[in-house]
C-alpha cells in the first residue's frame, strides 16, 4: 500500500488531481487509516486510474467518466474510442500541417516580380470522363475522399482503362469549405460505366466538353508550387487581354500510384476566351 504522495509518484499524477477525484468521489484511497486519516492507495488500483485518466483524455466529462466507471466499461470499448479519437486528432493535425503551408506560400510565393510559372495554352478535345459529383465539407474530408477513390475505382474498373485523374472545381469562387467538386477519371476508350462505392458514392459516365482555348501550367502538389501556378495564370490571363471562361480542371499527370499523400504532378487548366470576344458578346445580346 502507498500513501497520496507515494502513489503519485508511482502512478504518475499529481496529489492534487488524487485528492480531488477522491474528495468527487471518482477514484478514492484503497484504505483510510480511523487512527490517522492517512490513505492509501493498493498498485492494483492503477488499471482503473488509467481508465479514468484516458476518458478524460477522450474528452469526456466527469460526470460521464463516472457513470462510465460505475458500469464497468470494458477495456475494448475504451479502445475503441481511443482509435476514434486518434483518427481525429490526425485529420486535425494534417490539416493544421496544410494550413502552415498554405500560410508559408501565401508570404513567401506568388509576389509580382518573381520568376513566372510558364503557361501554355492548347486546344483540349470532348473527353469521356468516368466521375462523381458532391459537396466537400473541408480539405480533411477530401483529402480522405480522393485517397478512397484512387484505392477503389481503378480496382472495380481495371487501371488499363483509366486515363488521367482530374478534378474539376465547380463553386464559382475558391471555397475552404463545402465546395461543388467533380472528381474522377478520363477513360482511355469510351464506355459507358457506372458504379458505387461502398460508402454510398456514385460514379457515372459523361462527356467533359472540348475546350477550343484552356490555359495551363504543370506544378506539383507543394501548396507553394499550386500557388505560384495559379497566380502565373492570373498574370497570364490579365497580361493577355483574357477572361476565364468555364470551370478550373486539375490533371495529374504524375504520381497517380503515390496516392493522396505521395508527391503528384498536376495540371492547372482554365478556359479563357479573348476579353474582346467578350465585349462583342455583349454588343450582339444588347
Amino acid at each position: 500500500m502507498f500513501l497520496t504522495g507515494e502513489f503519485s509518484r508511482v502512478a504518475q499524477v499529481s496529489k492534487r488531481l488524487l485528492r480531488y477525484y477522491d474528495r468527487i468521489g471518482l477514484f478514492q484511497p484503497a484504505h483510510v487509516d480511523p487512527q490517522t486519516g492517512y490513505r492509501y492507495y493498493s498498485a492494483r488500483q492503477l488499471p482503473q486510474l488509467n481508465r479514468i485518466l484516458a476518458l478524460k483524455e477522450l474528452g469526456l466529462s466527469l460526470d460521464q467518466i463516472g457513470r462510465m466507471v460505475a458500469d464497468e466499461i470494458g477495456d475494448e470499448e475504451i479502445r475503441g474510442m481511443l482509435l476514434l479519437k486518434k483518427a481525429e486528432l490526425e485529420q486535425s493535425m494534417q490539416q493544421d500541417v496544410q494550413r502552415l503551408r498554405s500560410i508559408e506560400a501565401r508570404l513567401l510565393h506568388g509576389q509580382p516580380g518573381r520568376d513566372r510559372v510558364d503557361v501554355v495554352t492548347k486546344a483540349v478535345p470532348a473527353l469521356a470522363f468516368l466521375s462523381t459529383r458532391l459537396t466537400v465539407a473541408d480539405a480533411g474530408q477530401g483529402m480522405a475522399l480522393l485517397d478512397h477513390i484512387l484505392q477503389t475505382v481503378p480496382a472495380q474498373v481495371g487501371r488499363h482503362n483509366l486515363g488521367a485523374f482530374t478534378v474539376l472545381i465547380h463553386s464559382d469562387g475558391y471555397e475552404v469549405e463545402n465546395a461543388d467538386v467533380e472528381m474522377g477519371f478520363v477513360l482511355t476508350v469510351p464506355a459507358d460505366l457506372s458504379l458505387a462505392l461502398a460508402d454510398g458514392v456514385v460514379f457515372s459516365t459523361r462527356e467533359l466538353p472540348p475546350v477550343e482555348t484552356m490555359a495551363t501550367v504543370v506544378v506539383t502538389g507543394d501548396p507553394a508550387a499550386r500557388l505560384d501556378g495559379f497566380h502565373a495564370l492570373g498574370y497570364w490571363v490579365e497580361d493577355n487581354g483574357y477572361r476565364l471562361a468555364g470551370v478550373q480542371r486539375e490533371v495529374v499527370l504524375e504520381g497517380f500510384e503515390r496516392g493522396a499523400d505521395g508527391e503528384i504532378v498536376l495540371e492547372i487548366q482554365f478556359p479563357v476566351r479573348a476579353a474582346r470576344h467578350e465585349r462583342l458578346l455583349r454588343l450582339i445580346r444588347s
